[in-house]
């Protein structure tokens, strides 16, 4: 079951990417959202966000003990539930590629409540600031409504 958890905590080994493992498994995740999810309907969009979000929270909390680090660099599923839950009112590619760079900056830069969110302990904080980010991704996202 570990083995599990620390294959989903890296997605796939994407987390080993040897540069910015974050940031291609955005853009991986963008990928996978245009090519097979954008046009599902929105419940599957939601249920699949929380799926994502019920297995990242123990995976990551396995992850950092089997590394012994409160996070990780190599684990990434925390960005793709960001990532995705900042995609899910995208609807074009303009929108795509704007969630992406929204993310990214939000992730890169974790202002407030971001930074607030990632002081919680565990497997919880690893993946509470990306979705924090990706809330206020997918607001601005709305905002501009492209």
């Amino acid at each position: 079951m570990r083995r599990l958890a620390l294959l989903w905590a890296h997605f796939f080994f994407l987390g080993f990417f040897p540069l910015f493992p974050g940031t291609f498994t955005s853009l991986v995740v963008c990928f996978l959202y245009w090519e097979f999810i954008m046009t599902l309907p929105l419940q599957w969009k939601i249920f699949a966000f929380l799926f994502i979000i019920l297995t990242a929270i123990p995976a990551s909390s396995a992850a950092a003990e089997y590394h012994r680090k409160k996070d990780p660099r190599s684990v990434v599923i925390d960005e793709v539930a960001g990532q995705f839950l900042a995609l899910i009112p995208a609807q074009n590619f303009l929108a795509v590629t704007l969630s992406f760079f929204l993310f990214r900056l939000f992730d890169t830069l974790k202002p407030p409540p971001i930074n607030y969110a990632e002081r919680l302990k565990g497997g919880l904080g690893i993946v509470a600031d990306d979705l924090v980010g990706g809330a206020l991704a997918l607001v601005l996202l709305l905002v501009i409504n492209p």
